[in-house]
């Protein structure tokens, strides 16, 4: 069903001049979903920097990590990564994030079939990332493109990140502006496509000598109004309440770190939990959990984030070095 739903949404983009790509802000690595899919503090990873091209740094030096998202209705999403040093004492990351929607079977206006056809999008990135003092400074610079059926779309655009480190404390401020560029094709010729620009902050705290690390973002604070993954139809038109707003743009999570080598991930992501809400309640909607463990040299990771009642989404990733021996 959310398979049909999202589907049906994305086809509707070539008819419209609606908001287009929001897939590229779909958390399609572990790390990411687990902590409730926006979060811009969580390093030591090699794919974070698609989220935040200030968390590309130097702990995951040439470790490719390879991710795969399973969607109910038959989505499957594949993100690749791998960061490497880069001019100037810089750090360099390149990334793909890949959706397959599937095949569809196509009718005309008179209800004859005109056989399959299929859907896709992806996001081709490279970032660049360097360190001043506290502050770390990085820019991802995406190409973005959508397949559905007939019609294609394509833009470029820019993210930029600023992460502040505290320098004696476990304590990180960030701030970071999303999918700022121009289309390059629209679905439709004369069509006007909307960017999912974002500007987005965020803080993470690691209590002293504490094995937990408490995480905090705040998405879409460009003053629209807050965005929908589906119509809401049991709102009936109300307007929400202040609060509501301000939680729909909060996300939380935590990293339980009992060893270097495991760690479990948390969150909870309230605009998901609402939109996803039906009329027999919304069950675990909005939250989500993980972990990862090391395994010689390798880094296997796990999350799942639910959406409503009965389901949700997985999300299985690896991740390995290949400058170092390998022992199985």
């Amino acid at each position: 069903m959310l398979g049909l739903i999202v589907e049906s949404q994305q086809i509707t983009l070539a008819q419209t001049s609606q908001a287009a790509f929001n897939f590229v802000d779909h958390p399609s690595q572990a790390k990411l979903a687990a902590l409730g899919g926006v979060n811009l503090t969580a390093g030591n990873d090699p794919l974070m920097f698609l989220s935040n091209p200030a968390l590309l740094d130097s702990s995951r030096l040439n470790t490719p990590a390879f991710h795969y998202l399973n969607f109910p209705g038959g989505i499957n999403v594949a993100t690749l990564g791998y960061n490497f040093e880069g001019f100037s004492d810089g750090i360099i990351g390149i990334g793909l994030q890949y959706f397959n929607y599937g095949d569809f079977q196509g009718f005309n206006d008179l209800g004859q079939s005109t056989g399959e056809f299929n859907a896709n999008e992806f996001a081709l990135i490279v970032g660049y990332s360097k360190s001043q003092g506290v502050f770390r400074y990085g820019t991802n610079l995406k190409l973005l493109g959508s397949v559905l059926e007939s019609f294609q779309a394509y833009a470029l655009v820019m993210d930029f990140g600023v992460n502040y480190h505290h320098p004696e404390q476990d304590l990180v401020l960030a701030f970071n502006l999303r999918n700022i560029g121009f289309n390059i094709k629209n679905y439709i010729e004369g069509q006007n496509l909307q960017l999912p620009t974002d500007f987005r902050v965020g803080a993470s705290y690691k209590p002293e000598y504490a094995p937990f690390r408490f995480h905090l973002s705040l998405r879409n604070l460009q003053g629209r109004e807050v965005d929908f993954f589906i119509p809401d139809p049991f709102r009936n038109n109300e307007e929400l309440g202040t609060v509501d707003q301000m939680f729909r743009r909060v996300v939380f999570g935590v990293e339980i770190l009992p060893s270097e080598h495991f760690n479990l991930r948390l969150g909870y992501n309230h605009l998901i939990r609402k939109e996803f809400e039906t009329a027999n309640g919304a069950g675990a909607g909005g939250f989500s959990g993980g972990f990862s463990f090391m395994v010689k040299q390798f880094e296997l990771s796990y999350s799942r984030m639910f959406y409503n009642i009965p389901g949700g989404s997985n999300v299985f990733g690896i991740t390995t070095t290949i400058n170092k021996k390998r022992t199985f």
